[in-house]
C-alpha cells in the first residue's frame, strides 16, 4: 500500500489517499462540505486514479457540515465527469443519511455506481465483487 498524503493550509480541508491495489481509498474531511470543497478533492482524486490506472473509490468523508440539495446537484455532474462509469464506496462518518441517498441516486443517474456503506470491510468487499 502506498499512501499519500496532502497537507496544504490553503486549502479547506484534508485528503489522504492511499493506494490498495484494486482501488483508491481516501479520506477527506473539514469543518463544512460546499461544492466548491468537493470540486478540489474529486479532481485530486480523479487525478490519483487516472495515475494508479483505476475506476474504483473507497471515500471516507468526513465533515461535521454537509452541503445542501442544489449543491449536491452540482457535486453530482462534476462526478460524472472526473469519474465516468466510477465505483464509488462511499462512508460518512458524521452520517449525513438523507443527503448521501440523494447523491447516491443522482451518481447512479449519471453512470457513476455508488453504494452507501457504514463499515469499510464491507464497502472494501464491495469493491472488490464489483
Amino acid at each position: 500500500m502506498v499512501r499519500f498524503q496532502t497537507m496544504d493550509t490553503e486549502k479547506p480541508y484534508t485528503i489522504e489517499m492511499e493506494d490498495r491495489g484494486e482501488y483508491l481509498y481516501v479520506l477527506v474531511g473539514g469543518e463544512k462540505l460546499t461544492a466548491d470543497i468537493a470540486v478540489g478533492y474529486w479532481h485530486e482524486i480523479s487525478e490519483k486514479c487516472v495515475e494508479m490506472g483505476c475506476h474504483k473509490v473507497l471515500i471516507e468523508k468526513e465533515f461535521k457540515e454537509t452541503v445542501n440539495v442544489d449543491e449536491l446537484f452540482r457535486m453530482a455532474e462534476l462526478l460524472a465527469d472526473v469519474l465516468p462509469n466510477g465505483r464509488i464506496a462511499f462512508l460518512d462518518r458524521y452520517d449525513h443519511r438523507d443527503i448521501n441517498e440523494l447523491g447516491k441516486r443522482l451518481a447512479r443517474n449519471r453512470n457513476v455506481m455508488m453504494q452507501i456503506f457504514s463499515d469499510v470491510d464491507e464497502a472494501a468487499r464491495w469493491l472488490h465483487a464489483n
